[in-house]
């Protein structure tokens, strides 16, 4: 009997690529300018899965030589917006970019969101004018996880094929990672938590993408024998942090897998720093250009 041998995505290797271009953008930036490039990162729910990311980033941004100021936003009291407490903040720091963590709290809406970055400032692609054009196929930023989805799947040059099952319908990962496959020419199936039938879509896949916060809820059952699988979860459970595959599992069955820790959590966090240091250095070399 063929012994599977599974290909462990590593994510640092791929990453470090992408950060030494974002060190010579914030070197650029840092010579026309005269100091580092500041992200504005905006945390309205305060969630450990946020808080992580959070501390991710930061540490990222030191690297790179990037400015990362994290701003914790209080549920407002008396009705009161938030948007006008983040504005105050916003004139504190004067960000070149500023990005909203997710998923919002209640008491935030998408609009709100919306309203906060304008989209020369956008890092994620979450301003209805970068989310429209990403419907349409222009190019444009698209948020950084599924960015990373997107590049890992690129990267495997259609070796296990093109039908991609998504399991996920939120604006940060399934919609633009679904649309942005389509204007790719692959085929792409968009679940979610009502879908019926899960496994039978799944297991009809050549590429599982998986983004629901349900520790290890995906087992070998849900998948084809040699599929690959993009896991996007990230959840703490008393053992550790873990994705939302069974990695044991699906590692026997699997032809490709991405590690959580150490997969596409980490490509996000070097694109998030790339998407911002491209929007910074626009807007620095637009108004050299003017």
């Amino acid at each position: 009997m063929a012994v599977n041998k599974c290909i462990v995505f590593d994510g640092k290797s791929y990453s470090g690529k992408i950060d030494d271009e974002t060190i010579t953008l914030s070197s650029r930036f840092y010579s026309i300018r005269g100091r580092r490039p500041r992200l504005a990162i905006i945390d309205p729910s305060q969630t450990f899965e946020n808080s992580m990311y959070g501390r991710s980033k930061i540490r990222k941004g030191e690297k790179l030589s990037i400015e990362c100021y994290y701003i914790r936003v209080p549920q407002p009291v008396n009705n009161k917006s938030p948007i006008e407490y983040i504005e105050r903040m916003l004139i504190e720091t004067e960000p070149d970019g500023i990005m909203i963590e997710r998923p919002l709290p209640d008491w935030m809406t998408e609009n709100d969101a919306s309203q906060i970055i304008p989209e020369y400032m956008d890092v994620e692609g979450m301003n209805l004018r970068n989310m429209g054009k990403n419907m349409t196929g222009e190019k444009t930023i698209i948020p950084a996880t599924a960015d990373a989805c997107l590049q890992i799947i690129e990267s495997l040059d259609g070796k296990y094929g093109k039908d991609v099952c998504i399991v996920n319908r939120t604006r940060v990962v399934g919609r633009p990672l679904a649309m942005a496959l389509v204007n790719l020419d692959y085929t792409v199936t968009l679940c979610h938590s009502r879908t019926d039938n899960l496994k039978e879509k799944t297991s009809a896949a050549d590429i599982v993408v998986t983004a629901t916060g349900k520790p290890e809820y995906l087992t070998s059952e849900y998948i084809s024998s040699g599929a690959a699988v993009i896991d996007v979860g990230i959840t703490k459970i008393d053992r550790g942090v873990v994705g939302d595959v069974n990695f044991k599992d699906v590692y026997n069955k699997a032809g490709f897998i991405t590690p959580v820790p150490g997969g596409v959590g980490t490509v996000t966090t070097s694109i998030i720093m790339k998407n911002f240091m491209n929007i910074a250095m626009k807007r620095v070399e637009d108004r050299l250009n003017y």
